[in-house]
């Protein structure tokens, strides 16, 4: 089945994605879709290619994927590659109205810039110089991008809405060295929006970032499309808490359903340290990648907005396997490259 036969409804869309449950079925879309089909029978999974030159690999095909479910080779049924200006779904044709119930996709790149505030000052100075990198980078930002800003230290901020206003993305990047007190969130802006989402009471409220991610995460899935986070910040399970892992795994849940890869930028002053593996391991289970920012940081940054240069949209069928969590690979078959994609899926 190809995308000229996959569903626009959004409901439908959430039935692929991790946690997700069946709906009714959907009449076949137009062209340019990439929703899938209602049912379960569909997996659907976001992926950056990466070739040589660290840049994202065009002109791929199902049979340029080789995709492994538990050790299994299970065929590519359709691939499609959105560029990074493009919209998901674009408009109909002249003439053609658009179906009742259609979800609206953002153009472009939604970008969420997740920063990890501390009181430190091995942290605090990687903090202050990972916010003036971040403000070099605003000019590759295309005219179609949106970023949200988030912080968190004692509790989650939403510093900035999505928006692609550069001033107010500048000013919010260093409004994130701001530690402590409970600013006002700023107002939802129009669609696509993140504090129209975002539970303000359960954002102050949260007691460990790995809630605030969670949170962050749930208030993405109300926006359709995939999205990408970069992640600056020092470590996960801080506290050696329980409710440390279990947060942990909720947020990697919901990141999975709202379709965000999440790239983790480390801001540690340090070669090594403990709490690096925890940010190694929330790239991996997300599709991202993680860096050290300590000596390079300017590389590690260009690599990640590298990598969101574009993404496919992998679609398989879903194997015939009991209920549960199942591992899968996405790889390249002839040519050179990486693919980072989530390794798992979730059959309901």
């Amino acid at each position: 089945m190809s995308f000229v036969r996959l569903v626009r409804a959004l409901p439908a869309l959430l039935t692929l994605l991790p946690l997700a449950g069946p709906a009714p079925a959907q009449e076949p879309s137009r062209k340019g879709s990439i929703s899938a089909r209602a049912g379960v029978e569909k997996v659907l999974v976001d992926a950056h290619v990466l070739g040589p030159d660290s840049r994202t690999l065009l002109g791929l095909t199902p049979s340029d994927f080789v995709l492994q479910v538990g050790g299994e080779e299970v065929p590519v049924e359709d691939v499609e590659f959105v560029p990074a200006d493009r919209s998901e779904l674009p408009p109909p044709p002249a003439g053609e109205a658009v179906e009742p119930g259609t979800p609206e996709f953002p153009d472009g790149r939604l970008i969420v810039l997740f920063f990890q505030a501390d009181f430190g000052r091995h942290r605090v100075k990687g903090q202050m110089r990972m916010a003036n990198e971040m403000v070099r980078f605003l000019d590759r930002l295309l005219p179609t991008d949106r970023v949200a800003v988030v912080s968190y230290d004692s509790h989650l901020k939403l510093r900035l809405d999505f928006t692609d206003d550069r001033k107010a993305i500048h000013r919010a990047l260093f409004d994130t060295l701001k530690i402590g007190g409970a600013p006002d969130p700023p107002p939802p802006n129009p669609f696509p929006s993140l504090a129209a989402h975002l539970d303000v009471t359960e954002a102050r409220a949260a007691a460990n970032v790995e809630r605030g991610l969670y949170l962050v995460a749930k208030a993405l899935e109300r926006i359709p499309g995939g999205k990408s986070m970069f992640f600056l910040g020092w470590g996960l399970h801080v506290n050696r808490a329980p409710a440390d892992w279990r947060w942990h795994a909720l947020a990697v849940n919901a990141l999975q359903v709202a379709r965000v890869n999440v790239f983790t930028l480390d801001v540690s002053d340090a070669d090594w340290h403990t709490l690096e593996g925890t940010l190694k391991q929330l790239a991996g289970l997300t599709g991202g990648t993680y860096a050290k920012t300590h000596v390079f940081s300017s590389q590690a940054l260009d690599l990640a907005f590298r990598a969101i240069e574009g993404r496919y949209v992998v679609i398989f069928n879903r194997p015939d396997r009991p209920p549960g969590r199942h591992a899968i690979e996405l790889t390249l078959r002839t040519k050179k490259g990486r693919v980072l994609a989530r390794p798992f899926y979730d059959d309901p």
